[in-house]
């Protein structure tokens, strides 16, 4: 990591962020390096990429169940059918590249085997080992899901521009060869599938993969790939089971045990929604505070390894045409809405107590001569 901070959001501590907490709510108000912090974990290349890869996962995943009838289609099945469709895999080599246990892996592959997209094997070279590999219905959906890409990123391009998009593709294809995607080890050339975002869900899940372990070394442990579901989307205010299902696309139920989850780790407990005391919502303890300070930090880091890995010039291409495309996309902005119209209502706030103050203190003559002085400095 650089010896000195990438910006001014990487010189928050763990400390700087921690708010005076009773039962699990906050009580204090946050101070400007909070404020920088936050404004940080919303605006990375990180959440950028991860959030283009879900949109493309939920729309490409709209499109095959209700025009083409593939029943039984999650989104956590996309990294794998995307791993699968290059070459069969064991499932213990399966769960490495997905960063996921062997038991939870082998429960992933049984909905996969359920809906008709994968089966297992016996392995030729190792008897106890099962291969997955993919059905011939499980084939027709990468064709379809294939067709489906083209049309997105058509969309895509609309939205950002050649150039944008042509630097997200070819920063893409460059990481693909360069960083430890377990594509790399498939017989589909890796540049075929990276000339577009087909990388961008194993890319995506490298890159939470990278976070995960990141924030390990700092002391935060037990965490997981499916928290990435809720974590990221906990606000400084923090959020309902039924928003974070909206915008992930998958069960309330699902959320909701993720959450259960992260609240027996610590780092999320429940409290009554401001806006409606009939609802609940999850709120970050002092742990998951810290966890988001470590984990801009951990972004720094990351950042900081991306860009050697390709270049300053491609890395900055590929950070502004990720910006530009997430924020077409107008992904997760209900998650921090409230507390940037809170901020806004907070500044207004000071600026009148620094007038009364003002006007208090040199009169009003003389405040009334500062107002036309600065009024005049405005318009010229």
């Amino acid at each position: 990591m650089r010896s000195t901070p990438r910006n001014a959001h990487a010189s928050a501590t763990s400390s700087d962020v921690r708010l005076v907490r009773s039962n699990g709510r906050a009580t204090g108000p946050r101070n400007k390096t909070t404020e920088r912090t936050w404004e940080r974990y919303r605006d990375n290349t990180a959440r950028h990429l991860i959030g283009i890869a879900r949109d493309q996962d939920h729309r490409a995943q709209q499109y095959l169940t209700e025009d083409r009838g593939y029943e039984g289609l999650r989104p956590s099945l996309g990294p794998l059918i995307s791993l699968v469709a290059t070459e069969p895999r064991p499932l213990g080599v399966l769960a490495a590249e997905l960063s996921i246990s062997a038991q939870a892996c082998s429960q992933l592959v049984d909905v996969g085997d359920r809906a008709g997209f994968t089966s297992r094997r016996a392995d030729s070279s190792d008897r106890r080992s099962r291969v997955v590999s993919l059905t011939p219905r499980g084939r027709k959906l990468v064709r379809d899901a294939a067709h489906i890409l083209t049309v997105i990123e058509a969309d895509y391009r609309a939205r950002v521009g050649d150039t944008f998009f042509d630097s997200i593709c070819t920063a893409l294809q460059q990481l693909a060869e360069l960083i430890p995607l377990p594509v790399r080890s498939a017989k589909v050339p890796s540049s075929k599938l990276a000339s577009s975002l087909g990388l961008l869900p194993l890319l995506s899940v490298h890159v939470q993969r990278e976070l995960m372990l990141a924030t390990e070394r700092r002391g935060h442990l037990g965490l997981k790939m499916s928290h990435a579901q809720v974590l990221p989307l906990i606000g400084p205010d923090g959020a309902q089971v039924t928003t974070l299902a909206r915008i992930q696309g998958v069960s309330r139920q699902a959320i909701s045990s993720t959450a259960r989850d992260l609240e027996t780790l610590g780092f999320l407990a429940r409290a009554s929604d401001a806006r409606d005391g009939r609802a609940v919502v999850f709120k970050l303890t002092s742990k998951g505070e810290s966890l988001i300070a470590d984990s801009v930090r951990s972004l720094d880091e990351l950042d900081d390894q991306l860009e050697r890995t390709l270049g300053a010039r491609r890395w900055r291409g590929l950070q502004t045409g990720a910006r530009t495309l997430y924020a077409s996309l107008d992904l997760e902005r209900e998650v921090f809405a409230r507390t940037a119209r809170a901020n806004q209502a907070r500044g207004a706030d000071q600026l009148t107590r620094l007038a009364q103050e003002l006007r208090r203190e040199l009169g009003a003559v003389d405040a009334d001569r500062l107002a036309n002085i600065l009024a005049n400095s405005a318009s010229q």
